[in-house]
């Protein structure tokens, strides 16, 4: 296919430019394939319309219910969205927050914590999470209660032992786009509610997708299909929410300051203090908009066009996720959406904190798992991380082996059960892998997955199945394919220069077009051949630790974190450049538009260095 038909006829597309059409067809992104992923047709959920019934069943008895949600982003996007809407439709709701000591399945330990907390709760409804939770749904069932199921993991024989259960997954679902996430499951139950008996609602509750966008790009779901949109209009909302730092001096150079911020002054805010409403409805975007304020005062969001996909997935859901990576309470996480104005914002603060350590300690145990003696490296590796850190880890060091990796607690004598996590590229299935093999098991999505071994004795056997699996799935991968989109320098293999950059940023506003881009639907990546002679070096941020390289023709660079390692090396090269015949230094990077007192420029991101040409 030529590159022109790749991309004719597609409604973000109005003039063919060579480059934009040339990464589309290396992508196989024809006009039909981004025509389809756009649609957000899909079936109704099964169980949906019993849920609806069960609930307004639940709403004219008066009877209370509580919300019981997973511990991660997704999860807590699910409560925080469920709470609200419940709260705005005049249901009698309550919030649980829960253990994540205890692990993603619902215990009977959850189920008596709420009936200590709320004894008069007569129906429990679970989202992101309880499928395959038999006890801490039987423990529920004791009691008397209605049990509602809203998941989106892999329900697993014998089955959910709800009353009712919504789940894409489900064992006899036949949902098309399984790929959604547990807040959107939840949304849809609640959109169909609200359509049927409180059709008037339906503005207030199409806000709440907020939370569902947020909680599809925080659980890595396809950017595909409904998906797509859902996204938008989340990050659409959000943006409604943030106020910039005001000027106190007025001028174009004073200085702004995030600390003078008032979310009441967001569009947001002002349209939905013009009606009542319930107050647990108003808190939770009074609580995203204070979580807004603090990324600003931290320096993450300088203007509303960081407002993006990938400030969802690099710092909002990270920073949520961190109080289980770092043995922290949960509870700032709630506090953010659920409490007083003061509480929120001390609480949004605390929550970047933790990232903050998180990150720190990460750093750490990924050190020391490389240093010491890993006898089953590179496939499986034993850590004294919390166990909240493994996934992390094991996303880290597959990215460096380019295979699956599995990070394991210690083992606990010779028969003990050994839990860890595994991550592995898009080629490989982990759970359909471990499957096959009696003792060994893991549960969550393919490539980030909980792994759990039977005994000691197996951990050999865990290592040959990642071997060979890979092995036999490597000879469905195309390995030989070019490293990045496009590849842009002066050496005979580039397909354009860095002379002209105006092309390049037309490149990108096109490109910009078709976000959000994600799992499934990955932002194109260039390669940049850059040449040593005449290239600036520089050691940027506040602790000195990133890099911005500028080339002879101007284009900028930024290399986040790595100035320690890197820094001395490249003024060695830049220096002999000036009386040495020196390649060019290969990097793979995303470009993107950076905009500083009304100037837009064009500048690279630099995710990886290459190996340099000759």
């Amino acid at each position: 296919m030529a590159a022109s038909q790749a991309v004719e006829g597609h409604p973000l597309i109005e003039n063919n430019i060579d480059l934009f059409a040339l990464m589309c067809r290396r992508r196989g992104w024809t006009t039909e394939y981004l025509r389809e992923i756009e649609s957000t047709e899909h079936d109704e959920l099964l169980g949906l319309a019993e849920m609806v019934e069960a609930l307004e069943d639940a709403r004219t008895a008066g009877q209370k219910i509580a919300i019981a949600p997973d511990y991660d982003m997704d999860g807590i996007a699910a409560g925080i969205l469920g709470y609200a809407a419940l709260s705005e439709l005049g249901f009698h709701v309550e919030l649980h927050v829960p253990d994540y000591r205890r692990g993603h399945d619902l215990t009977p330990a959850d189920i008596a914590e709420i009936h200590q907390k709320w004894p008069e709760t007569q129906v429990l409804l679970t989202c992101d999470g309880g499928v395959n939770s038999h006890r801490g749904i039987a423990a529920a069932r004791a009691l008397g209660w209605t049990t509602l199921v809203t998941d989106h993991h892999e329900e697993l024989e014998p089955g959910s032992t709800a009353d009712v259960t919504v789940d894409p997954c489900r064992l006899d679902e036949t949902y098309a786009h399984t790929g959604i996430c547990g807040a959107h499951v939840f949304y849809q139950v609640i959109s169909a509610y609200t359509r049927i008996y409180r059709p008037e609602k339906r503005w207030e509750i199409h806000l709440l997708r907020l939370f569902a966008g947020l909680g599809t790009v925080s659980d890595v779901m396809p950017m595909v299909y409904e998906n797509r949109q859902l996204v938008r209009d989340s990050l659409s909302i959000a943006r409604l929410l943030w106020v910039a730092p005001p000027r106190p001096g007025g001028g174009p150079h004073s200085l702004p300051e995030p600390h003078l911020i008032d979310v009441e002054a967001s569009t947001l805010m002002q349209l939905l203090r013009t009606d009542p409403h319930h107050p647990a409805f108003l808190r939770a975007f009074e609580g995203f908009a204070l979580m807004l304020k603090a990324f600003t005062q931290a320096g993450k969001i300088r203007t509303i066009d960081d407002i993006t996909e990938g400030f969802y997935g690099f710092y909002f859901a990270p920073a949520m996720n961190s109080p289980r990576r770092t043995n922290r309470p949960l509870e700032p996480c709630f506090k953010v959406f659920t409490a007083d104005t003061d509480v929120m914002l001390q609480s949004a603060h605390e929550v970047i904190r933790g990232n903050e350590l998180r990150k720190q300690m990460l750093a750490e145990y990924l050190e020391e798992l490389t240093a010491d003696r890993q006898p089953r490296a590179p496939w499986v590796y034993v850590s004294h991380a919390p166990a909240g850190m493994f996934g992390l880890l094991a996303q880290q060091l597959m990215r460096r082996a380019g295979h699956p990796v599995v990070v394991l607690a210690p083992p606990n004598g010779p028969n003990g059960i050994i839990s860890g996590s595994g991550r592995a590229p898009g080629w490989f299935d982990i759970i359909d892998s471990l499957g096959r093999h009696e003792g060994l098991s893991a549960v969550g999505h393919q490539q980030a997955c909980g792994v759990r071994v039977e005994c000691a004795e197996l951990l050999d056997d865990l290592v040959g199945v990642l071997q060979a699996d890979t092995r036999a799935a490597l000879l469905d991968v195309d390995t030989g394919t070019q490293v990045g989109d496009l590849v842009l320098g002066p050496d005979a293999d580039c397909d354009t220069g860095l002379d002209d950059l105006q092309p390049l940023t037309e490149f990108v506003r096109r490109l910009q077009s078709l976000r959000p881009f994600g799992h499934g639907f990955a932002e194109p990546v260039v390669q940049i051949a850059i040449e040593p002679l005449g290239l600036r070096v520089d050691r940027i941020g506040s602790q000195s630790q990133h890099l911005r390289l500028v080339t002879r023709e101007g284009l900028s660079c930024l290399w986040w974190n790595a100035a320690e390692d890197h820094y001395e090396e490249l003024n060695r090269l830049v220096a002999r450049a000036s009386h040495t015949a020196l390649g060019t230094l290969r990097f793979t990077a995303k470009l993107q538009l950076n905009t500083f007192r009304g100037e837009t420029r064009l500048q690279a991101v630099i995710t990886e260095q290459l190996a340099a040409s000759a």
